[in-house]
């Protein structure tokens, strides 16, 4: 189960500077900001903006230039983080907030461990290289525990969770858990958009234009078949030359093998109405063990005023269910989904995931015993009824798993407000700028 929800560390080690020991180097960078008696320097953020690009490459496995370059666009975010945790600092010194020295040893191990530093050795090396030694290390380590040892004095009392809180977060995020979806034992009324018989004469017009045009030159049946293909869903073999065997035509759809066995070599059949539209086939060749075929389909296409009838109907079959007609008899007498009809428009439980995203949204507000209004798609309309509902209950460890992150999110809110107040009464003056 997982929740893709990022969060900075809410107290990783920065690089603060405390007003009593400011190094007489650090009066030769620039700096970019004042907070209350204290400064930050340019260098400062720099170490940090580096510290962020390390932890993205070794923590969150992004590539080396991915991360310098994250890390630069965060610039601005690690510098408010920093001003608010040097007045966190300032705030427990003024408070008194002590740690021990075995607790600044093992943030000195963790850090270590965080970042894969295996000895003592290459740790003092990396340190060289930021321009810092293991005693200024250790002393900003216990700057940072005292910080830390105050937000979680404050902050963590603060951050209860209910089983209410737990269940609100698994509705709102259950798109992200397609195993713990609803599962709905679902009915259907199916009214589709068919064509009427003023847009079958059309059709069947259309064909045999096609089938005189073909007869005239039957070498430009493949071009006569792409100008007549259904717009919508053009079949990409149509007017093409297919060879088959006797035992591949077995797999071609039934109306292929009913017309096609019984079609002679040079012969061309006449229009069959299929799934498609009305079908027309020609054999150029025909043995006992192989067939070579083309077909051309010319599309029943609904008419406004066929889509309009479907649309009158269902309102009445609609107007009949609010009248307090019963729902299976209703479908057995007006769906038009032949799969279903017999069994009062049973489709069987479905899990809502499995349903594309519009019609999901219609049957998700739907109560158990409820039914929905008419819902029109690309092929017709439909009435849902829900029989049953099903939600799957959450385990133990995913209880503790939303735990966790509404902890973490309450943490980051509490974290921001409490250090909201402390730059409320704080001197700080930004100046990025040369």
């Amino acid at each position: 189960m997982a929740y893709r929800i990022v969060a900075y560390p809410l107290l990783c080690l920065l690089l603060i500077s405390s007003g009593v020991s400011v190094s007489v180097a650090r009066t030769f960078d620039r700096i970019i900001a004042y907070v209350n008696d204290d400064v930050v320097t340019k260098r400062e953020l720099d170490v940090l903006v580096k510290q962020r690009a390390m932890e993205l490459q070794q923590v969150y496995r992004f590539s080396e230039r991915e991360a310098l370059s994250r890390s630069e666009q965060q610039r601005p975010e690690l510098l408010d983080r920093l001003i608010r945790q040097m007045l966190l600092l300032e705030a427990a010194l003024t408070l008194k907030v002590t740690v021990s020295d075995a607790d600044v040893e093992q943030y000195v191990q963790d850090f270590k461990k965080r970042y894969q530093i295996e000895t003592d050795e290459e740790f003092k090396e990396q340190l060289n290289r930021e321009g810092m030694t293991l005693v200024a290390f250790r002393e900003q380590s216990e700057r940072n525990l005292k910080a830390e040892r105050l937000v979680m004095g404050r902050i963590v009392p603060r951050l209860q969770v209910r089983d209410s809180d737990i269940q609100k977060f698994f509705e709102e995020n259950r798109d992200q858990l397609p195993t713990k979806s609803d599962k709905v034992g679902l009915r259907h009324i199916f009214v589709a958009f068919k064509p009427n018989q003023a847009d079958r004469d059309a059709a069947f017009e259309t064909v045999r234009k096609a089938v005189d045009e073909i007869k005239a030159d039957s070498t430009k049946f493949e071009e006569f078949a792409q100008r007549y293909a259904p717009k919508k869903n053009p079949s990409s073999q149509a007017g093409m030359l297919i060879e088959a065997t006797t035992e591949e035509l077995n797999q071609f759809p039934e109306i292929f093998q009913n017309v096609l066995k019984d079609l002679s070599e040079g012969a061309l059949s006449e229009p069959i109405e299929g799934s498609e539209g009305l079908y027309v086939f020609a054999v150029e060749q025909k043995t006992d063990e192989m067939i070579a075929f083309r077909y051309l389909i010319v599309p029943l296409v609904p008419s406004p005023e066929a889509m309009h009838e479907a649309r009158e109907n269902i309102v009445e079959v609609y107007k009949k269910l609010e009248a307090g007609e019963d729902f299976t008899a209703l479908a057995a007498a007006h769906s038009d989904d032949v799969e279903t009809r017999e069994n009062g428009g049973d489709l069987g439980v479905r899990s809502l995931t499995e349903l594309n995203p519009k019609t999901r949204a219609v049957i998700e507000a739907l109560e158990t015993g409820t039914y929905s209004q008419p819902h029109e798609t690309e092929s017709g309309l439909h009435i849902f009824s829900v029989d049953e509902r099903n939600s799957p209950d959450l385990s133990e460890a995913e209880k503790r798993q939303i735990t966790s992150i509404l902890r973490q999110q309450r943490f980051q809110e509490e974290w921001d407000a409490y250090t909201d107040k402390l730059l409320e009464n704080a001197y700080v003056k930004i100046q990025l700028k040369e």
